[in-house]
């Protein structure tokens, strides 16, 4: 019964994160929210944006990952579905942001 309750735990806690991962896009923030785990960065903190496929653990759902570089030496690493479009609005808050996306 016990196994059965930790499993039953595990799988809600591996649900919540792939269901619940999403980033959004503010006048000032970008908010990176995986399950119960959230991240808030400041838009004119970030540095760089390029592609990757690190396997690092991170709140990407696929290993066609974005790699944002932000304050001074933090990363993070995301997989929005339109990762042109994203990089586009991200650029439109911050045009200083140097960018290398294949």
């Amino acid at each position: 019964m016990i196994i059965r309750i930790i499993m039953l735990s595990i799988f809600i806690f591996l649900a919540w994160i792939w269901l619940g991962t999403y980033y959004y896009i503010s006048e000032t923030l970008l908010k990176i929210k995986s399950g119960p785990f959230t991240e808030k960065i400041p838009i004119k903190d970030i540095r760089s944006i390029r592609t990757s496929r690190n396997s690092i653990s991170s709140p990407s759902l696929s290993l066609d990952r974005l790699q944002i570089r932000y304050e001074y030496g933090k990363v993070v690493l995301i997989s929005p579905k339109a990762k042109e479009k994203f990089v586009e609005t991200i650029l439109e808050k911050n045009s200083d942001i140097s960018v290398n996306i294949e």
